[in-house]
């Protein structure tokens, strides 16, 4: 093996069109169910922060009827 960087050594003739073929997956839209199904996921983690936020908040006031 030769002492230069791989950027100088020309690329094989195939790397082109892998480039350009995972260029044109990269732009492909996202798909309406799969951008439906984040969506989901993205309330579900709202919901739970909300949730947890809330459990938190009530855990900070104190007990009523025993103590002070």
């Amino acid at each position: 093996m030769s002492d230069e960087p791989m950027r100088s050594r020309k690329r094989p003739e195939w790397a082109a069109g892998l480039r350009q073929l995972y260029d044109s997956v990269v732009e492909e839209p996202l798909p309406d169910t799969f951008s439906d199904l984040l969506s989901k996921f993205d309330d579900n983690d709202d919901a739970a922060k909300v949730a947890s936020e809330q459990s938190q908040s009530s855990d900070r006031t104190p007990p009523k009827g025993k103590g002070a």
